[in-house]
C-alpha cells in the first residue's frame, strides 16, 4: 500500500495557515499526499479554513470541512487533519485493492484458457480447501502463489492490461497503476530479504556495514555554490559519496 507523505504536520496545521494566511488566500498548500488523494489547506474567506481531499487522478473534491480560526482549537483542527489523513488512506487502499483484484482476474482468465483440462481440479481444491492435507498437495496449483508471482512480473501484468483494455485513458490508468504498485510490492520484499540476511549476519557475527544519510545546510549564493562547497569540505574521505 502507498504511504502517506506529510508537509505539514497535524499540530502545526492552524499555525500555519494563521502565519500564511496571505499566501494560502491565493492557492491552497498541501498538507499531505497518499496515492492519488491529496489533502489541502485553503482561506475559503476572511479567518474561514477549510480542510479537502481531492482524488487528482478523477479531479474531485472527495470530502471537505471548514474552520472559524476565532472559535476553534488547535487541538480540534489537529483532530481534523488527523481523521482527514485516515480517511485518505482507507480511499487509496479501496482503490489500490480494487485495481489490482481487476489484474488478478485478468491473470486467472489467461490461466484458465492456458490450462482448460486442469481448471475444474485447482476450483475444486479453491472451494474444499483443508489446512491439514496443504502440505501433501503440492501438485495442485497454490493460486495465491501464482497470482503474486504473475502480478509482480511487470511486463506479464503490463501484456494483460493492454490485452484486456480497449481504452487508451483506462490502459494508462492501469499500466501507471500497476508500475506503482509492482515496485512498491518489490521494494517491500526486498526491504524483508535485508532484514532476514541482516539477521542471519547477526547470527553468524559476521561485520555488518550501514549506509547512513545526513541532512547538511550549507550557505552559498546558489546551488552549484553550495554543491561545490560540499564537495570541498568533503574531499579525500573516499568512506563518503556525494551525488554530483
Amino acid at each position: 500500500m502507498s504511504r502517506t507523505f506529510r508537509y505539514i504536520q497535524n499540530d502545526d496545521v492552524l499555525r500555519s495557515f494563521t502565519e500564511f494566511k496571505d499566501v494560502i488566500r491565493k492557492r491552497p498548500v498541501v498538507i499531505a499526499r497518499h496515492g492519488d488523494y491529496i489533502l489541502y489547506l485553503s482561506c475559503l474567506s476572511g479567518d474561514t479554513m477549510g480542510l479537502s481531499i481531492e482524488n487528482i487522478e478523477k479531479k474531485k473534491i472527495i470530502l471537505s470541512r471548514t474552520y472559524d480560526v476565532n472559535n476553534t482549537t488547535q487541538e480540534l483542527v489537529s483532530r481534523g487533519v488527523r481523521h482527514a489523513v485516515q480517511k485518505m488512506s482507507e480511499l487509496n487502499d479501496e482503490d489500490v485493492n480494487r485495481k489490482r483484484l481487476q489484474i488478478w482476474k485478468w491473470h486467472i482468465m489467461e490461466w484458465q484458457k492456458n490450462n482448460p483440462a486442469s481448471e475444474e481440479e485447482m476450483l475444486k481444491h479453491e472451494l474444499d480447501w483443508d489446512e491439514s492435507k496443504e502440505q501433501e498437495r503440492d501438485d495442485i496449483l497454490d493460486m495465491e502463489s501464482y497470482l503474486h508471482g504473475e502480478y509482480l512480473n511487470l511486463g506479464a501484468t503490463i501484456r494483460l492490461i493492454n490485452t484486456y483494455l480497449k481504452n487508451e485513458k483506462h490502459k494508462d490508468m492501469f499500466r501507471r497503476f500497476a508500475i506503482n504498485d509492482i515496485m512498491e510490492l518489490t521494494g517491500e520484499d526486498t526491504k524483508d530479504k535485508s532484514i532476514l540476511e541482516t539477521e542471519k549476519k547477526k547470527k553468524s557475527g559476521e561485520e555488518i556495514n550501514h549506509t547512513y544519510r545526513f541532512t547538511v545546510s550549507v550557505e552559498a549564493t546558489d546551488k552549484e555554490h553550495a554543491r561545490q562547497a560540499l564537495l570541498n569540505y568533503l574531499a579525500g574521505d573516499d568512506r563518503i559519496k556525494v551525488q554530483k
